[in-house]
């Protein structure tokens, strides 16, 4: 019986072993930010998620949570966007065929469906944002879409919409569904009106600074947006969380720099974290805790999938390439990325995962990394101890039963 459990224990050390082993050297294959081969592993999860999203997979995250199609349209239409600004001329036809496709599903009665009908703009402001922000990507980037004045009209009544929503809503941030309002989708929606102007001209600079205005007064006590709005009452829900100010960093890059980069510091001050020498992006600020949720994804050790992977994004349209690359380390160890070719992470099991990946890695960087890559020294420190107290045991165990057969046979 000794000897089977002395077995066993050996087996499941040695398998952490591995596992350690493949995190320690792992967290070192991110590629840097910008770099050709971050933009072909970029492509490579293209690949792979482009016939499950003509597939099966939207509606596979729509059972996972309520705006599961439309996040999954969304964004790998945002993404092919990304990717034409940088891609080979001969690639550009696809990539707005596919964006076309992204977009035109956003129209569907399947999409729509799952937003309240009547709720202004027409479907709520979530709907509303990520629909008229990836039209107007896609007038920005593609010859195709800028050149069809029934695509540039439609964006434009999308943003018109959208403007008189905010003028005529009684809070800071529309609902997206009855009597519920999330900040981050009202800076999306805002993020479209500030991308108009860039592109067809200003139009909408009032709608900004009211809003930005707007926001200003409602910041929490640390100086950061709330995670979910009382639209009824007028007062904040849930205080500010990782997953949503990542997204509002991002969102917020493009609607006004100054207010964006008080964000971000609040950001950075508050949810930055490390555990055990890795480096992390918490959902609760520093401090507090809390359980995760459809929001935030699965937490471990306080950070969530979504903080982080869109903390990293958030990272690099501030120009923080340091951080960003620390995230992205962390998120190809822990997220098993597969493929050269085709590539996707956590075997493939949670498409929306990759999705957001792909759009924060396909973004312009800001600023050139420059900067040494993370060592993870601290990591590499607490790994070697955990494995240290892990063999310890079956080391004692073999010396004592090596000890104890000298010993019977004298």
């Amino acid at each position: 019986m000794g000897r089977t459990l002395s077995a066993l224990y050996f087996v499941l050390v040695a398998m952490l072993t591995v596992l350690v082993g493949w995190w320690n050297i792992a967290v070192h294959s991110a590629n840097l930010p910008g770099s050709d081969a971050e933009r072909e592993q970029v492509k490579a999860l293209l690949r792979d998620l482009g016939p499950g999203i003509h597939d099966a997979v939207p509606g596979r995250m729509q059972s996972l949570f309520p705006e599961g199609a439309a996040f999954s349209y969304a964004l790998y239409g945002l993404v092919n966007c990304n990717v034409a600004a940088w891609a080979e001329e001969t690639e550009r036809s696809h990539l707005y065929s596919e964006a076309l496709f992204a977009a035109e599903q956003m129209k569907s009665e399947q999409v729509r469906g799952g937003f309240p009908a009547l709720l202004p703009p027409g479907h709520g402001i979530f709907h509303a944002g990520w629909s008229a922000l990836l039209n107007g990507r896609m007038l920005e980037t593609f010859e195709e879409a800028s050149s069809d004045p029934r695509a540039i009209a439609y964006f434009e009544e999308q943003c018109d919409t959208i403007a008189a929503t905010f003028r005529r809503a009684p809070t800071a941030f529309p609902e997206s569904y009855n009597d519920m309002a999330w900040p981050a989708d009202g800076a999306v929606a805002m993020a479209a009106l500030a991308l108009h102007d860039r592109i067809l001209g200003p139009r909408y600079e009032g709608e900004v600074d009211r809003w930005v205005f707007r926001v200003g007064a409602t910041l929490t006590v640390d100086g950061g947006i709330s995670h979910a709005w009382d639209p009824v009452h007028d007062r904040a829900q849930r205080s500010m969380r990782g997953s949503s100010m990542a997204l509002m960093c991002v969102a917020l890059a493009g609607v006004d720099s100054s207010f964006a980069h008080e964000q971000f510091t609040v950001f950075g001050q508050r949810f930055f974290a490390e555990r055990m020498g890795v480096p992390m992006i918490t959902e609760y600020p520093s401090g507090l805790s809390g359980a995760g949720d459809v929001d935030s994804g699965p937490l471990i050790l306080g950070a969530g999938p979504v903080a982080m992977i869109v903390g990293a994004g958030a990272c690099r349209v501030h120009g923080d390439a340091f951080h960003e690359h620390e995230m992205n380390s962390v998120i190809d160890a822990f997220g098993f990325p597969l493929g050269q070719e085709e590539r996707r992470y956590l075997f493939g099991a949670m498409p929306i995962a990759d999705l957001f990946i792909a759009w924060c890695r396909s973004m312009p960087t800001k600023v050139p990394y420059e900067a040494t890559p993370p060592r993870f020294l601290r990591f590499h420190a607490w790994s070697a101890l955990l494995l240290l107290l892990l063999w310890t045991p079956w080391v004692i165990g073999r010396i004592r039963s090596r000890t104890r057969s000298t010993a019977l046979g004298q």
